[in-house]
């Protein structure tokens, strides 16, 4: 499998986690008011939390990328 295949498999699970964390079955260890994360409830930062781990995948492979190619 060449390179550039295996980083986008291995994006490809990493999102799919991502959005299995954000839907039903496994939203549902998140769904609940206390504790609160910085003022927030529990399901708003488990919200916010999944969205920065998101964003900080996509530089961690932007960055792979990168230093692959050049």
């Amino acid at each position: 499998m060449k390179f550039r295949s295996k980083l986008n498999f291995y994006f490809f699970i990493f999102s799919l986690a991502i959005l299995l964390l954000l839907i039903f079955p496994l939203y549902n260890f998140g769904n609940r008011i206390d504790p609160f994360i910085f003022g927030m409830p529990f399901s708003l930062g488990w919200i916010v939390c999944c969205i920065i781990f998101q964003f900080l995948g996509i530089i961690v492979f932007l960055l792979i990328d990168k230093n692959k190619k050049g």
